[in-house]
């Protein structure tokens, strides 16, 4: 018996339809016998687990480049919160337009989890070479916040606007990608506007940061001390 799917069906929608069809007919294998289900799934259960097994390694060096950049683990704590939550509204985005969850998917997660790495750190350091906003200055930080507005608003349009011929195009392979990675990224954006100050102005109130513009004239003054 021979089985072909529709144009335009996903190999993982038949198949998650197949194993509910089995369950609400009450399917049980015979004893001595079991399943094995290859093809596409198989195939996508390897790809994931050879991806993983390099994420350790990814991991420790982000992590590692990122508390070297900032010299801080609460800024990177923070960073790292809002990468997660970006995964997590690339997830809420595939899943309001309907699309399973796959490897590609799984790819532009990653991806989207770069994008709001990056957005943070451009806000936080924003914030960190204000030094009344690295104090916990409300007015300072909602101007530090608007000063960098320009230039991450821009960068979400332009990868909304990259990704929607994918995403019209249709199909079942690339509008699963092209939907978490432009949708997440424009939850992300409001995520980072609202989210990452907030959270900074609560860090501040626990403990004020030292803006690296007062670091950086600190130098130069330690510097000119030298040289007299």
């Amino acid at each position: 018996m021979e089985g072909f799917l529709g144009f335009g069906v996903l190999p993982g929608s038949a198949l998650q339809t197949y194993k509910q069809a089995l369950d609400e007919a009450g399917f049980q294998l015979p004893a001595g016998y079991r399943m094995e289900i290859g093809g596409e799934a198989s195939e996508r259960d390897r790809a994931v687990g050879n991806l993983m097994a390099n994420v350790g390694i990814i991991v420790v060096l982000l992590i590692a480049v990122v508390v070297l950049s900032f010299n801080s683990f609460r800024i990177s704590g923070l960073i790292f919160a809002t990468a997660l939550q970006a995964a997590g509204l690339g997830l809420l985005t595939v899943w309001l337009f309907g699309y399973p969850f796959g490897f590609t998917v799984i790819i532009a997660l990653l991806g989207l989890m770069g994008l709001a790495i990056n957005a943070a750190i451009v806000i936080l350091a924003e914030l960190k070479a204000d030094p009344n906003a690295a104090r916990g200055d409300i007015h300072a930080i909602t101007q530090a916040v608007q000063s960098c507005t320009r230039h991450i608003s821009s960068t979400t349009i332009t990868t909304i606007g990259g990704f929607m011929p994918l995403i019209l195009a249709g199909g079942g392979f690339w509008p699963p990608f092209a939907v978490a990675i432009a949708g997440g990224t424009l939850l992300t954006t409001l995520l980072s506007f609202y989210f990452v100050p907030a959270c900074f102005l609560l860090m501040t109130r626990h403990r004020p940061f030292g803006s690296t513009s007062m670091q950086a004239d600190d130098l130069l003054l330690m510097s000119d001390n030298r040289q007299a």
